[in-house]
């Protein structure tokens, strides 16, 4: 972390006419300056850490938002996302404590600060609505009924590659006709501050390879749903960071992991609103860590499945987490969903922890356990759902994504599920086990609130296979929707 000392313009360049008094002031001044300068730089001088906006290429400006970080004016574009979605977005580098002015193209009447679960209050003066934050974050403001503002508000990078690193992919400022990006094990891919990159990402049988950065991979165009292409895909992979970077994806899944140990995405901003646009998906990985992305998607916000054991064989999921993340999710899908295609052995040690749902179309958590996994210590913690209807739907069940091939026709079991301070404006949690040997068993519901209120029986339907529910209510605080 930098802080930067600002001393008189000459004091260092020429002394020599000063007294010897007041050049030893004057250079005790000095020492101290620079003192303070090598001892800020271990500290968090947070008043004193600049913003850093990131540029844009490719874009139109918008018309209808400006927005000032820091007393420093911050690109707004104007987004037409993939499948008919239109978001205006504006993405700033921050240490901490940080105001922020938006200026509206009309009169302010209505606004809202989501995520809601951040409380975070605004001023309003006419066309200006100001508030304060405390660290980096994704936030989307809507303000009256127009498209809304997507902040992505990131920590000041670290470690910038030099553009000669032959290890480096190196995309620089403005708009590049990349294709397929295939890296070596050892590369970095670095979309740097106003990159517009058009393409896509692929590696297979890797290790070492990060993703970073401040631009923006485009990759409309470059995916299929009929060949399953993925904007951003690492299958067979060890050490894969992908961080800082915003997607833009066409039709298919925004990004997968597939047959992977030890993987790391963060501060992503993702906005693709198409049919089958999940946004982060896994299958078969080990270590996995999410965290601090914004998932604006077309169907299920992360999407952790085991698909096709008969090419993939059967490895587990397990040992991953997913925190500090927003879901903005539409057109289809769910906010997030464990399955539906369940063709593996085994799906242990999972964690959501503080997810906000700003938007779902079906349900908020969802599990359709379609096939043979025993899925099991799954744990949601800290989960906001925005919007009523359907917040939790846990069920082993025979679906359409079932099996058909024949490699196996049978279902798995749910054992062992933790929902700690989850909490939705309204709707009924269903659960449903399959039968006697395939049940939903040990479930565990603490602190979680349903329209304002501590969680009762009355909200949760089940059926005779679901074995072992538990309610604990010690000390709820229920958000006020």
């Amino acid at each position: 972390m930098q802080c930067i000392t600002i001393l008189p313009k000459n004091m260092a360049l020429d002394l020599g006419h000063w007294t010897n008094k007041q050049c030893f002031n004057m250079k005790k001044f000095y020492v101290l300056g620079m003192l303070g300068l090598i001892f800020c730089s271990q500290l968090s001088c947070v008043h004193q850490q600049p913003s850093v906006p990131i540029s844009r290429s490719g874009v139109e400006k918008s018309v209808l938002y400006e927005v000032n970080i820091n007393n420093q004016e911050v690109f707004v574009a104007h987004e037409e996302c993939f499948a008919d979605t239109i978001f205006e977005t504006a993405i700033c580098e921050l240490a901490e404590r940080t105001q922020i002015n938006i200026s509206f193209n009309n009169i302010i009447s209505k606004y809202r600060i989501r995520p809601d679960s951040k409380d975070i209050k605004g001023e309003v003066d006419g066309n200006e609505l100001s508030f304060e934050i405390t660290k980096p974050q994704m936030l989307v403001i809507e303000i009256n009924n127009a498209p809304p503002l997507l902040l992505s508000l990131l920590p000041i990078e670290e470690d910038i590659p030099k553009p000669d690193d032959p290890n480096v992919m190196y995309f620089g400022s403005g708009i590049h006709d990349a294709g397929l990006i295939t890296p070596k094990s050892g590369q970095t891919i670095y979309l740097a501050s106003g990159a517009l990159v058009k393409g896509r990402i692929y590696g297979e049988d890797l290790e070492n390879v990060k993703v970073k950065g401040r631009g923006i991979l485009d990759a409309r165009g470059y995916t299929s749903k009929q060949e399953k292409i993925c904007a951003i895909e690492f299958r067979k992979c060890n050490d894969i960071t992908v961080e800082g970077i915003g997607l833009r994806a066409g039709e298919w899944w925004q990004t997968l992991y597939l047959l992977c140990n030890n993987i790391e995405v963060s501060w992503m901003h993702l906005l693709s609103f198409g049919v089958n646009n999940d946004g982060i998906d896994i299958d078969g990985v080990t270590n996995f860590y999410a965290h601090d992305c914004f998932i604006g998607c077309g169907d299920d916000g992360f999407g952790w499945h085991a698909l096709d054991a008969e090419t993939n064989g059967e490895p587990p999921t397990q040992n991953c987490l997913a925190e500090n993340c927003v879901i903005y999710n539409t057109h289809a899908g769910n906010g997030l969903r464990i399955g539906a295609s369940m063709e593996t052995s085994l799906f242990k040690d999972i964690t959501f922890r503080n997810i906000d749902v700003l938007e779902h179309v079906h349900a908020g958590i969802r599990s359709d356990h379609s096939d043979w996994a025993l899925c099991e210590n799954i744990t949601f913690e800290n989960f906001f759902l925005e919007k009523p209807g359907r917040p939790i739907e846990v069920k082993v069940e025979k679906t359409r994504y079932s099996n058909t091939t024949g490699f196996r026709d049978e279902r798995g079991a749910i054992k062992n599920w933790n929902f700690i301070n989850v909490q939705s404006p309204g709707g009924k949690i269903e659960l449903a086990g399959f039968d006697k040997l395939h049940p939903v068993n040990q479930i565990l519901f603490k602190n979680c609130c349903i329209g304002g209120s501590p969680l009762g029986e009355s909200s949760i339907v089940k059926n005779e296979f679901v074995f072992n529910v538990c309610i604990e209510n010690d000390q709820s605080t229920c958000f006020v929707y």
